[in-house]
């Protein structure tokens, strides 16, 4: 049987095609997995207007917060990235439009992100210092402020680390041992109330988890139907509020996410 070749012209005009399909940018951003930040190395500290003496006590194992990497909105994302990407199983792909208010420029989408941060800092202190006021009446919660404590992490936005914020404040500031050595990771909003809201790239933030060795993976019970398969040899421990998330701590069986049977 024989075949007949297609003619140069056509060959050539295919082959531009393909090649200007790699290089041209495309409308989706790249999420990968991030790092794994213990929040007990000095992220919190006492204000230096501090009017209050606040005393920290050593932390008993690690909390460690959870970032995922973003392109931003005007990265150029060529057709090439996107099939790489597309191979790597730790890599998303998805719309920028899904990701990014439309219009937004890198330097207006990090303004909002950083506000998120700060917001997430303030909420997490509020939480936290409401909770240790009630659940201890008697230890002079009431007298510290939010502005009296200091949290400090830099080249991160969003608001999906106020959890773990909230949570190392209470390990910090009670003699407790919520922790009893662990090596826990968090993610998850939380407003000044303490409940817990759903964050984006559960999935990548659970690939990072098991790269830094947690044995227990808190997140929001929001977030469970995003799981993409079972976790394996890390625990999970789905919450919707700070005190929920401070007994998943003490539990040697939390409360997971059903629906992928963790």
């Amino acid at each position: 049987m024989r075949f007949s070749t297609l003619p140069k012209f056509v060959t050539f005009v295919l082959t531009l095609f393909f090649a200007v399909a790699l290089v041209a940018p495309l409308p989706f951003a790249i999420i990968t997995p991030g790092h794994a930040i213990n929040v007990f190395d000095g992220l919190i500290k006492e204000s230096k207007s501090s009017g209050s003496k606040i005393e920290f006590n050593k932390a008993d194992g690690k909390l460690l917060l959870l970032t995922i990497l973003v392109t931003n909105p005007d990265s150029y994302i060529s057709g090439g990235q996107v099939i790489y990407s597309w191979l790597h199983a730790d890599n998303v792909v998805l719309p920028k439009s899904a990701i990014y208010t439309p219009g937004l420029s890198s330097k207006a989408e990090e303004v909002k992100s950083n506000k998120e941060m700060v917001d997430s800092q303030l909420n997490a202190k509020l939480a936290a210092l409401t909770y240790l006021a009630k659940t201890f009446p008697d230890r002079g919660f009431n007298t510290i402020k939010s502005s009296d404590i200091s949290i400090s992490l830099k080249d991160t936005g969003g608001p999906s680390a106020g959890t773990a914020f909230a949570l190392a404040l209470v390990e910090l500031l009670t003699k407790e041992n919520y922790l009893h050595g662990a090596n826990v990771a968090v993610t998850g909003t939380i407003n000044s109330k303490g409940e817990v809201g759903a964050i984006g790239g559960v999935n990548e933030k659970l690939i990072s988890a098991k790269k830094a060795g947690a044995k227990l993976l808190i997140i929001p019970r929001a977030n469970c139907v995003d799981l993409d398969t079972n976790p394996g040899d890390i625990r999970i421990a789905a919450v919707s509020t700070l005190t929920q998330a401070l007994a998943a701590l003490d539990s040697k069986d939390p409360k997971g996410c059903d629906s992928v049977g963790a």
